[in-house]
């Protein structure tokens, strides 16, 4: 895992100064080796987190004998070994690392090469036999690549995250209000190519960009719908499908499970992190798990985690974020992750992987479960209309009054209303079917002005193959990838997120529903997989609602600062907001004991911070 920084120009030589600066901000991401790389037409600055080949022979660039090829990348490439039996045989490769491949393959085959790696993946190549540079990330967007295509002076500037980029003093630092909308009006966090900065972008997931004489180009060179079979009526057994299901997890796992360093497994009280920790357990490997946990232990996950640690034999170390160092960490984590964020939760995250990396070096994480597993509360709903659709009334039945009566804050209606609410616009509930936007909240010439709403693309007949793509794509992991990438590589640890494996990802959607969900559980084909591994009681329990003190904290530990905010002066002149409005919410708020949903109150708050701490705006 590493960072990357660069500049290119094919009229006028790129400024070393410039490039040193922009690798500098992001040292962190690379504290064994650093390097300034040049030619005439490309500067590229290079940290790197050493963990496959701890050797200088896995140091960058990767160049051709002619050194007229040159390649960096952040990220791990998972069938590296694979790649090189099948097509280097006889060929002397410098290093026993994973990303030299990459290059063989690039001179082989062309910029097509990227369709055969297995990975997590940011990659810039310079040819100056062609006098092009690609920039390429991977096809889910694990990895990060924000650009700025200065096209008065043909020039392109790229780093993997976007504080590097204000080091060049040609980049200046707008808000984006267009983004702004997005994750106000839609709930959507890096769901687009665009950031919250006027004209600095993402490379998206599964896209390269192409950059020569001609200017600046880009591909989509993957499609996860065009890889997805939607069975109905489908006659083969939910033991069939098991088979492949295991082979591909199981391989993914092999594959995700290959370094040189320390590793460790994230867990929380979730199915998710329970899956990580079995089927490490099925494949005899013995990790360390990291749990965070709160003072106020109503919301605590760490029973669950320390007893699953506990069953699996492994040793589970926990850290504690206090409410009264709270405020503080909240305001380092905006600094952070730059652009705002949707809960507090990343807080937390941020905490654990600070206080253990000295201890390890590498995290397994579960992003992407919920997604490919169909595991979120509202997408028993989804399921329910799909079985009606296919005529399975009495497998509904059953399941829908399962799923509701332990739903922990919302009556069976309420909820079906957020979830529909959900299935059907955007931007309205929250994936536990909980309803929160009010368009009251928005200031009126904001909402007129910079109206954007992104098309979020349903490819499918199936209503949950729908909500999982939206999920996977718009709402719920584009966040997730960017809060751990940002978390974990502050502080030189490594985040692996081995269901994110593209090959598994397919699977798990093409699975018949029927074959999704049934006897009151969520995930039945991961759960029937690791059935005998663990606590089969901390196996067979589907996704709590309640999983952080977000909404305590805003009415009590953060409430000072929340009305600081609130009645500031920005606030009140704000091109967002309407003052009045939230208010008139957060004091009803602070009295209320009925469950109300705080999600818009944070991304409130946290716009506000990230417009003082970020954009420096005075109070």
């Amino acid at each position: 895992m590493c960072g990357i920084s660069g500049i290119t120009n094919f009229e006028i030589k790129p400024s070393k100064k410039i490039v040193e600066a922009m690798r500098n901000k992001i040292a962190h991401r690379g504290p064994d080796f650093k390097t300034c790389w040049e030619n005439k037409s490309n500067c590229i600055g290079f940290v790197r987190l050493a963990i496959i080949d701890l050797t200088e022979n896995s140091n960058q660039p990767f160049y051709s004998k002619d050194k007229k090829i040159n390649l960096f990348y952040n990220g791990e490439i998972y069938n590296f070994k694979e790649l090189k039996e099948e097509y280097f045989p006889n060929s002397i490769f410098r290093s026993v690392g994973d990303g030299e491949v990459l290059l063989h393959l690039y001179q082989k085959f062309g910029i097509e090469f990227i369709k055969k790696v297995k990975g997590m993946y940011s990659i810039v190549i310079c040819d100056e036999i062609n006098n092009t540079t690609f920039l390429i990330r991977d096809r889910f967007g694990i990895k990060p690549l924000y650009y700025f295509h200065d096209k008065k002076n043909k020039e392109l500037s790229y780093c993997s995250e976007i504080q590097g980029l204000f080091e060049n003093n040609q980049i200046q630092k707008e808000q984006n209000y267009y983004e702004a909308y997005r994750y106000l009006k839609q709930g959507l966090v890096s769901a687009s190519e665009e950031t919250w900065f006027k004209n600095i972008f993402q490379v998206k997931p599964s896209h390269y960009l192409k950059f020569d004489k001609n200017g600046l180009s880009q591909k989509n060179y993957y499609s996860l719908e065009d890889n997805i079979v939607e069975y109905e009526n489908d006659n083969k057994s939910f033991y069939f499908y098991l088979k492949s299901f295991k082979e591909k997890v199981l391989n993914s796992f092999q594959q995700h499970t290959v370094f040189d360093v320390k590793a460790g497994v994230h867990q929380s009280g979730g199915l998710d992190s329970t899956a990580l920790v079995a089927i490490t357990k099925i494949l005899k490997k013995n990790f360390d798990t990291y749990t965070f946990d709160y003072e106020n232990k109503k919301f605590s996950e760490v029973k669950s985690a320390k007893s699953l640690s506990d069953t699996a034999g492994l040793s589970n170390f926990t850290s504690v974020i206090k409410d009264a160092e709270l405020e503080n960490y909240l305001n380092k984590v905006v600094e952070i992750q730059f652009e705002p964020f949707s809960s507090l939760r990343v807080v937390s995250q941020h905490q654990l992987y600070e206080k253990f990396n000295d201890k390890t070096k590498v995290i397994l994480d579960g992003s992407g479960g919920d997604e490919i597993f169909g595991g979120y509360h509202y997408h028993t709903v989804a399921w329910q209309q799909d079985m009606l659709r296919e005529k399975k009334l009495k497998r509904v039945s059953k399941r829908y009054n399962l799923i509701t009566q332990h739903h922990e804050t919302l009556n069976k209606e309420k909820f079906k209303q957020g979830a529909l609410q959900r299935l059907n616009q955007s931007g309205m509930a929250t994936e536990d079917g909980s309803e929160y936007f009010n368009i009251d909240f928005l200031n009126k010439d904001f909402v007129k002005n910079y109206k954007c709403q992104t098309d979020i693309k349903k490819p499918f007949k199936s209503v949950l193959k729908n909500a999982q793509y939206t999920d996977f794509f718009y709402y719920k992991l584009p966040r997730s990838l960017r809060y751990v990438d940002r978390a974990s590589m502050r502080y030189g640890v490594e985040a692996r997120v081995p269901f994110l494996d593209h090959e598994f990802v397919e699977l798990c959607f093409s699975l018949p529903n029927k074959y999704k969900m049934g006897y009151g559980q969520q995930r039945l084909m991961m759960k029937y997989l690791i059935r005998n591994t663990l606590n089969k009681k901390l196996i067979y329990q589907n996704k709590r609602t309640i999983a952080d003190p977000q909404t305590f904290w805003l009415k009590t530990t953060l409430k000072k600062l929340v009305l600081e905010l609130l009645n500031s002066s920005d606030m009140k002149n704000s091109e967002l907001f309407n003052q009045n409005e939230i208010l008139k919410f957060y004091n009803k708020f602070l009295q209320t004991k009925k469950h109300v949903n705080s999600f818009f109150l944070f991304q409130v708050v946290n716009t506000l911070l990230w417009q003082k701490n970020i954009l420096k705006r005075s109070n």
